[in-house]
């Protein structure tokens, strides 16, 4: 299991360089490279530094969930793949010639698969979409995730609130408490002010039922999480440090992002093959597989069109015929 720091991305407890030292470093990039590349080097290296500067991380030596940290931000602003690429070979090389004794971080088996994840992605195309994350492999999560501890709390609170909202992660990091409503004993209510498909802020109610297990009950999880946080205004989810510090900012998309990869590597997942919308994806797939219409479905995820959910529907599908007991196998 990972060690971090805070949670909008993975951390390390050394503060982050001078401004001077960056640019020196900066400086041995550039000379180092053919004049082909010295803009690229000095530019990337100059965009990792600042990003460590503002999440207060060490750039060098960097941690290798510093470095996994920032490859997901990368790819949730968009990044093309032979961007980020290009930016873990600066960082590499920068590690190589200016802190040869350190352990090199993009070396890691965690910056591989999250580099190998992000460019599958890219790959197999917009239409396929995230791969499911179904009700076993978010309960196989928050067992992985074992203490009682603020951090492990709200890991388990944000994996089961992922599935049991089906939010985007955009909707989830912009939740306060003042958007929940906790006076049905059947659960909580959740008010998403806002989404991708509601620009205008119409908004609509998200309602999670208490679950009939304790230890996977995301109404039970979210209270528990909340309660040892001390969080009664402000944003719901938070970054907290290995110490149990909550901060008094909100979680930012890749932060959560990485939550959940770091929740799935925990539960022996393959991490590549987590992410937020995965949540959404498999909370759609498991209930269209329990039989629940698109419509009913649609209340809950704010889809606009059938067509959408429907996408989902090829786990409803799976083995809904007992094939080899009709053809005698």
């Amino acid at each position: 299991m990972l060690t971090t720091t805070t949670d909008n991305a993975p951390a390390t407890t050394d503060a982050p360089l001078s401004a001077e030292l960056v640019t020196r470093i900066g400086r041995a990039l550039e000379a180092s490279a053919s004049s082909n590349t010295r803009r690229a080097y000095r530019s990337d290296w100059a965009h990792f530094a600042g990003w460590c500067e503002a999440e207060g991380r060490c750039a060098l030596p960097a941690a290798a969930e510093t470095v996994a940290g920032y490859l997901v931000a990368l790819e949730a602003d968009g990044f093309a793949v032979s961007t980020i690429r290009r930016r873990v070979a600066t960082i590499s090389k920068a590690h190589g010639s200016q802190a040869p004794d350190a352990a090199n971080p993009t070396r890691s088996a965690l910056v591989a698969g999250v580099l190998r994840g992000i460019g599958n992605t890219r790959a197999e195309g917009q239409g396929k979409g995230a791969a499911p994350i179904l009700p076993a492999h978010v309960r196989a999560m928050v067992e992985g995730a074992p203490g009682e501890g603020v951090k492990a709390k709200r890991d388990r609170a944000l994996a089961l609130v992922l599935l049991a909202s089906a939010l985007r992660r955009s909707e989830l990091v912009a939740l306060t408490v003042a958007d929940l409503d906790w006076s049905d004993p059947r659960g909580v209510v959740l008010a998403v002010r806002r989404s991708k498909t509601d620009q205008t802020g119409q908004g609509r109610e998200v309602s999670i039922t208490r679950g009939r297990d304790a230890a996977t009950c995301p109404v039970r999880a979210l209270r528990g999480y909340l309660e040892a946080a001390g969080i009664k205004a402000g944003p719901v989810f938070r970054g907290v440090d290995r110490h149990s510090n909550v901060s008094d900012r909100g979680m930012t998309g890749a932060g959560v992002a990485y939550a959940v990869k770091r929740a799935a590597e925990a539960a022996g997942m393959d991490p590549s093959q987590v992410s937020p919308h995965g949540f959404r994806a498999g909370h759609v797939s498991a209930r269209r597989a329990a039989g629940e219409d698109a419509a009913t479905v649609m209340d809950t995820t704010g889809h606009t069109t059938v067509r959408m959910v429907r996408r989902y529907d090829r786990a409803a599908r799976r083995f809904r015929a007992d094939v080899s007991g009709a053809l005698g196998l």
